[in-house]
């Protein structure tokens, strides 16, 4: 592969690390037990690898210590096998609000009062999303649901556990992770039913798939069996038996828009801790093109928050994701669970970050759909299930200009109505009368 490179950019409002200024090529491999990928070599003398393993045996590693997983919020506590897949070590106190608060308007999707509903994920058009849910047995499978509808549709029914949907671009194919054969590993279904493909299969546990804008690729987090520690692979769904290591890092998000990186390359969103200190997490871009990354950049971090669950708007301008407030007492505590979980927004150039839920709920796992509506998972209900949220007031409050639509949901699903007109919450029961 010829490498190519790409323009440093080291805009003022961004907080960027000592950065990959160069495409280098990734890791590939072909063997499923190929294990301990290096860091892909930077070529600058400012643009070092990451220590290696040995010298971060911290939040990136799931047998590191007391601590809790976004997952396990939602999970049952039967589910320990996923709950020690995902573990991470304790995430500090939330930082302070930066931009004005507002009391969301916010629309409950679905309503399960035994077990959870949780990993929504949203399609394209907004009509449909898929998720995971224990609310029939302790481990979970993957359902979809019409929104505004009452009804669901069970895609897998599987005595496993079945996690993570992702709905590919065109909306015909959903990729999820799931321990059915006995570690966890990367399938992909029609969205119609249907078998899966298993896509992975050695022995690292594979999670969080996340399709590329033609729907080609998925990009997946991998524990390392050598490195200890969460990577990032990408795999062509046509040719699952070759995939390319770019990095490390958690719960991968590919841009929904291609060519929004430097030269046209792809941007890949994540989540990754410090190698020091309280290494709790930041967010995170690389760009991906042709087998080659480069420019991995920090978007946020701070000494007093951890960020986590972070997903693209459907344009790759702005992003959301989860804020975790710990009290430093909690840090020797025991529960599994964070007293509160925060959503916020920001824009990947930087600037006012605006916080979309406030409260004692703990509010995670955001999804953007179109229309500027996000799906989520919440507790505010007193169980785990997904809710949805209208960003116009905070596109206002990030942007500065007023959309001039907005999206409501009624029994026939999301309709885009103009801002000044009032469209109540209709309610599941209109749909069942058709």
């Amino acid at each position: 592969m010829h490498r190519r490179t790409f323009p440093t950019r080291r805009p003022s409002w961004i907080v960027i690390l000592p950065c990959v200024t160069v495409l280098t090529a990734c890791q590939t491999t072909t063997s499923p037990e190929a294990t301990g990928p290096a860091e892909p070599r930077p070529l600058t003398e400012s643009a070092r690898a990451t220590p290696a393993a040995s010298q971060n045996p911290g939040a990136e590693n799931p047998g590191g210590g007391n601590g809790w997983s976004s997952f396990d919020v939602a999970f049952a506590p039967s589910v320990s096998a996923y709950e020690g897949v995902l573990t991470t070590v304790l995430p500090l106190e939330a930082e302070p609000g930066l931009a004005s608060r507002h009391a969301p308007n916010a629309v409950q999707l679905t309503y399960t009062f035994e077990g959870a509903d949780f990993d929504p994920y949203v399609a394209a058009d907004g009509a449909s999303v898929v998720y995971a849910s224990t609310q029939h047995r302790a481990t979970p499978d993957i359902y979809t649901k019409r929104v505004g509808s009452s009804v669901i549709t069970q895609l897998t029914n599987d005595p496993a556990s079945d996690a993570m949907p992702s709905l590919s671009p065109d909306g015909g194919r959903v990729a999820f992770c799931s321990d059915r054969a006995g570690n966890w590993d990367i399938y992909v279904m029609p969205v119609s039913g249907g078998n899966a493909v298993q896509i992975t299969s050695d022995g690292a546990p594979e999670v969080h798939p996340s399709w590329s804008p033609d729907g080609s690729r998925l990009v997946f987090g991998r524990l390392g069996q050598s490195s200890g520690r969460w990577e990032m692979w990408v795999v062509d769904v046509r040719s699952p038996g070759v995939s390319e290591f770019i990095g490390y890092g958690m719960f991968p998000e590919w841009c929904p828009t291609a060519g929004t990186g430097e030269q046209g390359a792809d941007r890949i969103l994540f989540q990754r801790s410090r190698e020091r200190g309280d290494r709790a997490f930041g967010l995170w871009t690389i760009d991906y093109r042709d087998g080659m990354v480069g420019n991995l950049t920090q978007l946020i971090s701070s000494p007093l928050a951890a960020f986590i669950n972070p997903c693209w708007s459907p344009d790759g301008r702005h992003i959301v994701f989860a804020s975790v407030p710990t009290p430093s007492e909690w840090a020797s505590a025991t529960t599994s669970r964070p007293p509160s979980a925060e959503l916020w927004m920001m824009s990947v150039e930087g600037g006012t970050r605006v916080a979309l839920t406030t409260g004692d709920s703990i509010d995670l796992m955001p999804t953007w759909g179109p229309d500027n509506r996000i799906y989520f998972v919440s507790d505010r209900s007193g169980s785990d299930n997904i809710w949805s949220l209208d960003l116009t007031p905070a596109m206002l409050a990030s942007t500065g200009q007023e959309p001039a639509t907005r999206s409501v949901i009624t029994g026939r699903g999301v309709r885009v109505v103009p801002l000044g007109e009032e469209q109540p919450y209709a309610g599941a029961e209109e749909d069942d009368q058709d």
